[in-house]
Protein backbone atom coordinates (compact mmCIF):
# COMPACT_ATOMS: atom_id res chain seq x y z
CA UNK A 1 0.00 0.00 0.00
CA UNK A 2 1.51 3.35 -0.97
CA UNK A 3 1.34 6.07 2.03
CA UNK A 4 0.79 9.36 1.39
CA UNK A 5 4.27 10.15 2.71
CA UNK A 6 5.53 7.99 0.09
CA UNK A 7 3.66 9.32 -3.37
CA UNK A 8 5.60 10.90 -5.90
CA UNK A 9 5.30 14.91 -6.81
CA UNK A 10 4.60 14.65 -10.21
CA UNK A 11 4.36 11.44 -12.43
CA UNK A 12 4.91 11.39 -16.73
CA UNK A 13 3.10 9.09 -18.52
CA UNK A 14 4.37 8.12 -21.81
CA UNK A 15 2.56 6.98 -24.80
CA UNK A 16 3.79 6.18 -28.56
CA UNK A 17 1.08 7.75 -30.46
CA UNK A 18 -1.75 10.23 -29.12
CA UNK A 19 -5.11 10.66 -31.58
CA UNK A 20 -7.74 12.35 -29.53
CA UNK A 21 -6.47 11.73 -25.91
CA UNK A 22 -8.69 9.06 -24.46
CA UNK A 23 -6.14 6.24 -23.45
CA UNK A 24 -4.40 9.15 -22.06
CA UNK A 25 -7.01 11.11 -20.26
CA UNK A 26 -8.74 7.81 -18.71
CA UNK A 27 -4.85 6.82 -17.33
CA UNK A 28 -4.51 9.85 -15.79
CA UNK A 29 -7.63 10.20 -13.91
CA UNK A 30 -7.11 6.79 -12.38
CA UNK A 31 -3.83 8.60 -10.92
CA UNK A 32 -5.20 11.15 -9.65
CA UNK A 33 -8.33 9.48 -7.99
CA UNK A 34 -5.01 7.35 -6.15
CA UNK A 35 -2.80 10.11 -6.09
CA UNK A 36 -4.80 13.94 -5.77
CA UNK A 37 -1.84 15.67 -5.03
CA UNK A 38 0.39 14.58 -7.28
CA UNK A 39 1.00 16.42 -10.80
CA UNK A 40 0.36 14.13 -13.78
CA UNK A 41 1.85 15.17 -17.50
CA UNK A 42 2.03 12.89 -20.83
CA UNK A 43 4.21 12.83 -23.58
CA UNK A 44 3.25 10.83 -26.34
CA UNK A 45 6.22 10.49 -29.10
CA UNK A 46 4.06 11.16 -32.18
CA UNK A 47 -0.23 12.66 -32.59
CA UNK A 48 -1.87 12.12 -35.31
CA UNK A 49 -5.66 12.80 -36.39
CA UNK A 50 -6.62 9.40 -37.25
CA UNK A 51 -5.39 6.02 -38.92
CA UNK A 52 -4.07 7.09 -41.93
CA UNK A 53 -2.33 4.59 -44.84
CA UNK A 54 0.56 6.38 -44.98
CA UNK A 55 2.09 9.09 -43.21
CA UNK A 56 3.80 11.87 -45.76
CA UNK A 57 5.75 13.83 -42.88
CA UNK A 58 6.26 14.92 -39.15
CA UNK A 59 4.95 18.46 -37.79
CA UNK A 60 6.77 20.16 -35.65
CA UNK A 61 6.73 19.04 -31.64
CA UNK A 62 3.81 20.35 -29.94
CA UNK A 63 2.78 21.40 -26.80
CA UNK A 64 -0.70 20.97 -25.99
CA UNK A 65 -3.54 19.78 -23.31
CA UNK A 66 -5.96 16.91 -23.86
CA UNK A 67 -9.39 17.42 -21.95
CA UNK A 68 -12.93 15.72 -21.80
CA UNK A 69 -15.76 18.12 -23.88
CA UNK A 70 -19.14 17.32 -24.95
CA UNK A 71 -18.65 13.71 -23.63
CA UNK A 72 -15.88 12.38 -25.90
CA UNK A 73 -11.91 13.99 -25.71
CA UNK A 74 -10.59 16.86 -27.38
CA UNK A 75 -7.13 17.92 -28.00
CA UNK A 76 -5.78 21.02 -28.29
CA UNK A 77 -3.43 21.34 -30.58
Amino acid sequence: MLHLSDAPRRIVLVDDVITKGRTMLAAAAKLQQALPHTDIRAFALVRTMGFLPDVTHFLEPCQGVVRWAGGDARRDP
